[in-house]
C-alpha cells in the first residue's frame, strides 16, 4: 500500500507513514481508469465470441417470439372455428325456426289474411294477391276474401279476373250488394248493357233491384192491348223521347234481332203475331222488354142490306145497297149467283119492269164473301 500523502511504502499492519507521519489512507496500488481501459481492450480482442453469443441470443429469440406467434395463431384459427361453427349452428337453427314459422303461417289463414291487407294497404297489389291466393286456397268459400281480390284485379285493370271472382261470390251470395255494386260499375264501364240486363233479372231482391235506379230505361208502351181482332189494326209503339225502339214480331229477341221503330205496325194478315219491344237510350242501355200476343181473325161481311123490300111494285123504283165499309158489292139480275166478276155496285139501280131476281154478294177487302142475299121485285107499270 502507499501513503496518499508522500506516495512512500506503508508496511503491512501500519496505522501511519514512517516517513512523513501522516494517518495511513488506504490507496490502491493499481489505476482503476486503467483497469477499466484494460478490460475495454481485452473484449476488443474477443469481437467473434461476443458476436456469436449475441447471434445465438437472437436467434434463439426469434425463433422463440415465432413459436409463440405461432401458438397464438392456432388459439385464434380455433377460437374463430369454434365461433363460425357456433354461428353456422345458429343460423342453421335460425333457418329450421324459420321454415317452422313459415310452414304455420302458410297453414294461418288470419295470418295470410291480414298480409294481404297491410300490402294492399301499402299499394303493394302483387305481393296482397299472393297472400289472399293463399287465404282463398285456406278458405275457397270466404266471400270477404274473394271480394278484396277482384277488388285488387279491378286494381290492376284485370277486368276479366275482376268479373271472374264476382260472378264466383254471387254463386255463394246471390244478393250480395257489393258484388253488384261492382258488376254494375264494370259493365257500365264496358258498355255491356245486355250483361247488366242478365245482372238485373237474375236477382229476385228489391234492394238489389234498385241498385240499378240509374240505369233503369221504362219500356215502350203499345197503342192497342193485347188480345182477338177481326180486322186489321195499327199498333203504336211509345217511348221516351231519347229512346230508340226496337221490335220483332214473332216472339224474337229485339236486343237481338229487333227492327228501329220508325212508323206504326200494321197487322195485316189473319194469323197470330208476339211483338216484343225494347228501348234503347243514348247510353245504349236498354229496358225490360215489353211483349203483347195479337191473333188476327177475320170475319166474313155480313150480307148487303137492300131497299126497298122485295115486292110487287107499280111505280119505278130505286134501289140502294148499302155495302159494308172496305167491301165491295157485286149484284146480277138474272136470278144467278153473281161473283167478283159480276156487276160491281156504285149507286142506286133502277128497278126493271117485270118480275125480276136481284142477287148480291158483297166482299170484304180480305177476300170474304158474305153469304149471297136475293130479292125478288115484280115491277108492273100502269
Amino acid at each position: 500500500m502507499k501513503c496518499a500523502n508522500c506516495g512512500a511504502e506503508i508496511k503491512l499492519g501500519c496505522v501511519y507513514c514512517s516517513v512523513c507521519g501522516k494517518e495511513a489512507q488506504i490507496v490502491p496500488d493499481y489505476n482503476v481508469e486503467e483497469d477499466i481501459l484494460k478490460e475495454l481492450l481485452e473484449e476488443d480482442d474477443k469481437p467473434n465470441k461476443n458476436t456469436s453469443s449475441n447471434g445465438k441470443k437472437k436467434k434463439s429469440l426469434k425463433n422463440s417470439q415465432k413459436k409463440k406467434k405461432e401458438a397464438e395463431q392456432k388459439k385464434k384459427q380455433k377460437r374463430l372455428l369454434i365461433t363460425v361453427s357456433v354461428l353456422i349452428a345458429i343460423a342453421i337453427i335460425g333457418v329450421i325456426i324459420v321454415l317452422l314459422v313459415q310452414n304455420s303461417h302458410k297453414k294461418s289463414f288470419d295470418y295470410q289474411y291480414q298480409k294481404g291487407i297491410s300490402y294492399t294497404e301499402e299499394k303493394n297489389y302483387t305481393k296482397a294477391l299472393t297472400y289472399f291466393e293463399q287465404a282463398e286456397k285456406l278458405q275457397p268459400d270466404n266471400v270477404d276474401v274473394l271480394l278484396r281480390m277482384a277488388d285488387l284485379y279491378r286494381l290492376r285493370k284485370d277486368e276479366t279476373s275482376e268479373e271472374a271472382y264476382l260472378l264466383q261470390i254471387l254463386t255463394l251470395d246471390k244478393n250480395n250488394e257489393e258484388a253488384y255494386q261492382m258488376l254494375i260499375a264494370l259493365y257500365d264501364k264496358q258498355k255491356e248493357y245486355d250483361k247488366l240486363q242478365d245482372l238485373y233479372e237474375q236477382s229476385d231482391s228489391d234492394k238489389i233491384k234498385a241498385l240499378f235506379d240509374n240505369y233503369e230505361v221504362k219500356a215502350p208502351e203499345f197503342s192497342e192491348e193485347a188480345g182477338e181482332y177481326n180486322d186489321t189494326i195499327e199498333i203504336e209503339l211509345m217511348a221516351d223521347s231519347d229512346c230508340t225502339i226496337y221490335y220483332t214480331l214473332n216472339g224474337d229477341s229485339p236486343i237481338e234481332k229487333g227492327m228501329e221503330y220508325t212508323e206504326p205496325i200494321s197487322l195485316e194478315d189473319e194469323k197470330e203475331y208476339t211483338i216484343k219491344a225494347v228501348a234503347k237510350d243514348a247510353r245504349g242501355f236498354y229496358s225490360e222488354i215489353a211483349e203483347a200476343d195479337y191473333e188476327i181473325t177475320f170475319e166474313a161481311p155480313d150480307s148487303a142490306n137492300v131497299t126497298p123490300a122485295a115486292g110487287t111494285y107499280y111505280d119505278a123504283q130505286s134501289i140502294s145497297i148499302q155495302v159494308p165499309a172496305g167491301s165491295t158489292a157485286y149484284y146480277t139480275w138474272d136470278g144467278s149467283t153473281p161473283t167478283q166478276d159480276s156487276d160491281v155496285y156504285s149507286e142506286p139501280l133502277e128497278m126493271p119492269q117485270g118480275n125480276n131476281v136481284l142477287s148480291v154478294l158483297v166482299v170484304d177487302d180480305h177476300g170474304l164473301a158474305s153469304p149471297v142475299i136475293r130479292y125478288n121485285y115484280i115491277y108492273l107499270p100502269e
